[in-house]
């Protein structure tokens, strides 16, 4: 009978609903905010929310606002 190591786990959060429009691969959020992102930010005063996806196959980054 084989041990699961519960610390080895990683969960990744797809977005349901969302595919990458290159390859049609999950979205996952990314750790790491683009330069883009930041100034829409700094532009909107904090009003328009971009938030950064990444694909789980071709590794493109997008950014969504909400």
């Amino acid at each position: 009978m084989g041990l699961l190591d519960l610390d080895k786990i990683i969960v990744k959060r797809t977005i349901v609903g969302i595919r990458c429009p290159s390859c049609g691969g999950n979205l996952i959020e990314a750790k790491k905010k683009p330069f883009i992102a930041l100034v829409i930010k700094m532009i909107s005063f904090g009003r328009s929310k971009p938030k950064t996806y990444e694909c789980e196959n071709c590794k493109k980054r997008i950014v969504l606002l909400s």
